[in-house]
């Protein structure tokens, strides 16, 4: 479980067909089993060092988030799973990506902030609530404006200085994981 606030961005330092190699950005040892959200997908940690780390990327994985686009060089927003006792400052990520979609908009405010509309497929509208909880490339914001087939959240100048948001251009593919407890509300009230 992840709370979707991004400890840092890691470079892919090498792609190699379902192999990434990430920078290692963490001051604390990793270990070989251990589970980082890569812009909200979890992935095993396979091998590292002081350096660098690895990771197995299913093609399943592949299919369903933005890792078929990433290329070496770029960047993954990064975090360590919550350990029981910590603060949850984000809202409860599981890690699974529901849908990649595309970013439609982006405008800059005078205050710094930056508000990012996404374009999604309407069959996930259900999930998307005003005011609620959006995991985007893994970090946790506030859903601002929601429509049959966009939401829209605003990313304060912290946020896009530890994150790899303020680099994102109108078309690139976003991962997106919407709100768990009301994924389990819809279905409790579909049955």
């Amino acid at each position: 479980m992840f709370s979707g606030i991004i400890e840092s961005k890691a470079k892919i330092l090498k792609r190699d067909g379902w192999l990434f190699t990430v920078e290692n950005t963490f001051e604390e040892p990793l270990v070989i089993g251990q589970s980082i959200a890569h812009d909200g997908a979890c992935m095993t940690v396979t091998e590292w060092d002081s350096e660098k780390y690895s990771f197995f990327v299913m093609q399943e994985s592949l299919n369903v988030t933005n890792f078929q686009y990433k290329k070496d060089w770029e960047y993954f927003n990064i975090e360590r799973c919550v350990k029981v006792g910590d603060r949850i400052d984000g809202h409860i990520v599981s890690g699974h990506i529901d849908t990649i979609w595309e970013i439609s908009k982006l405008e800059k405010w005078d205050d710094g902030s930056l508000q990012v509309f996404v374009q999604f497929d309407e069959k996930y509208s259900k999930y998307v609530i005003p005011k609620g909880s959006i995991t985007i490339n893994g970090t946790s914001l506030t859903v601002v404006q929601d429509g049959a087939d966009f939401l829209s959240v605003w990313l304060i100048p912290l946020t896009q200085e530890v994150t790899n948001l303020w680099m994102l251009q109108v078309w690139d593919k976003v991962n997106l994981e919407f709100d768990l407890v009301g994924k389990y509300i819809f279905k409790q009230n579909r049955d």
